[in-house]
């Protein structure tokens, strides 16, 4: 009970309604209303998201969702990869499993979500539910579910959030998927307040996923979330109806997932003033973004100077203080910053979601670099953390030199981000896996002018590999 009471008491000092301010302004959102370099920004996540999804589709994790599920024909979705004929709540689950599958979604380091495996996978199975939902929709729903997720996981503080072993792209996704779907499906104000309480109900993901050498649960994660997300909005758009404030109302989502005292205000600060999608960064390497910098930085100096593996004596690193947890001797080998940097050089590239198989996890000479590997915080670092996720390396060689690194940010972010063609090479390669040259070609076509499109037929028919 007594709970309850400092429940209220917190919120009774913020008095504004921000689920109506979130709500009044995302459903508002139009065509003419976004910069357009804001729409150019969520056709590049869209894209790349498609083919992380595509190369997920041949993947343990995504072939055993579907076999679980298998396309019945009772619903008109599309599972990315397999087929038609699932049902929207299906099809967001296994669309959002492989969303997050293969370790190369969008990462949007301000709030430690990755948004896009959970908010497109909800918004596609939406815009399939709807009658006559066009590319612009299916655009727009996408840019609101941004706001929501993100603009959500910062006002509960993220730390607190994973201290309490919530992981917040399933807590804060389950919120943000129905805020896509819900604007996928042109809900109305109070449609849209039920349908994101509806999915803050939901709202799931625990850190265990950190014990699972296989990344399957931390999948789930993310697809459980979205599956949450179109539930909700499809049963708000039917009239089922939730609390009309979940956001900053006496029970509100924030408290029992972060703190006593989240920061109400980021929910809604600069809102209209720039959009959280252009935010968000694009992966280059198939591992936690907390390893980013630190590869990135391990690979420049290795072309630099001319090293390889058998050159390397050891490998010492800096992050910030709130980054160590999550990779610091991690049983997850996409999340152990160790293993990530000694198979970094000695394939010279962290692509490939098969070098965290037997393979190189097992291999003696990558454990052996590992092991020399060490990891420390920096205050500094720590400063910037977690806007900005650098990285400080001193790479030590068996001949007695010292090479020193700094890399602020890694590549893909929005102020160092990947180029165009490198965007559409990692498009092509992931696509591949599931599509033909002619249907990755047309794809990538597709996707870049998506909002000039009425019929999104030819979309979910390249999706399902038709």
């Amino acid at each position: 009970m007594r709970k309850a009471i400092d429940l209220a008491d917190n919120v009774a000092q913020h008095t504004e309604d921000s689920t109506g301010r979130l709500a009044a302004f995302v459903t508002g959102i139009e065509r003419d209303s976004v910069p357009e370099s804001v729409w150019e920004t969520t056709k590049v996540v869209l894209a790349d998201t498609l083919a992380v999804m595509l190369r997920a589709s041949v993947e343990p994790a995504v072939q055993a969702a579907a076999r679980a599920f298998p396309l019945s024909g009772k619903g008109i979705c599309t599972v990315i990869g397999i087929g038609f004929g699932a049902t929207a709540s299906e099809a967001a689950l296994i669309n959002g499993i492989g969303g997050h599958d293969v370790e190369l979604d969008d990462v949007h380091t301000s709030s430690r979500t990755h948004p896009a495996s959970v908010i497109i996978p909800a918004a596609l199975a939406a815009a399939q539910s709807a009658p006559a939902c066009t590319g612009a929709d299916l655009l727009t729903g996408i840019i609101a579910g941004y706001e929501v997720e993100c603009r959500l996981s910062k006002a509960m503080l993220i730390q607190p959030t994973f201290e309490r072993g919530f992981h917040p792209s399933g807590v804060c996704g389950a919120v943000g998927g129905a805020a896509a779907a819900a604007r996928t499906l042109g809900l109305s104000e109070e449609e849209f307040r039920f349908a994101i309480a509806l999915g803050a109900a939901q709202a799931s993901g625990l850190m265990t996923f950190e014990e699972d050498h296989s990344h399957m649960l931390k999948s789930f994660n993310t697809g459980a979330a979205a599956r949450s997300g179109v539930t909700a909005a499809l049963l708000a758009a039917e009239g089922y109806r939730g609390a009309p404030d979940v956001l900053t109302g006496p029970h509100n989502v924030l408290v029992p997932y972060s703190s006593p005292n989240p920061d109400y205000t980021l929910l809604t600060r600069d809102l209209g003033e720039g959009y959280e999608i252009t935010r968000t960064s694009l992966k280059r390497h198939a591992c936690c973004s907390q390893t980013h910098a630190a590869t990135d930085g391990l690979l420049a100096a290795m072309a630099e100077h001319g090293l390889e593996a058998s050159s390397i004596a050891g490998i010492d690193v800096q992050l910030a203080h709130n980054a160590l947890f999550m990779i610091d001797g991690n049983p997850l080998w996409t999340h152990n910053i160790q293993f990530v940097l000694a198979l970094a050089a000695h394939e010279k590239t962290v692509i490939q979601r098969e070098y965290f198989t037997p393979r190189w996890t097992a291999d003696p000479a990558i454990l052996e670099l590992a092991s020399r590997v060490n990891l420390t915080g920096d205050d500094d670092l720590q400063t910037r953390f977690p806007a900005m996720q650098g990285a400080r390396l001193q790479i030590k060689t068996v001949d007695g030199k010292v090479i020193e690194v700094d890399v602020p940010e890694p590549i893909g972010t929005p102020g160092k981000p990947m180029t165009p063609g490198d965007l559409e090479q990692k498009f092509r390669s992931l696509a591949m896996s599931a599509l033909s040259p002619e249907q990755v070609s047309r794809l990538w076509e597709l996707t870049l002018e998506l909002e000039k499109h009425d019929d999104m037929g030819e979309l979910f028919s390249l999706l399902a590999g038709v």
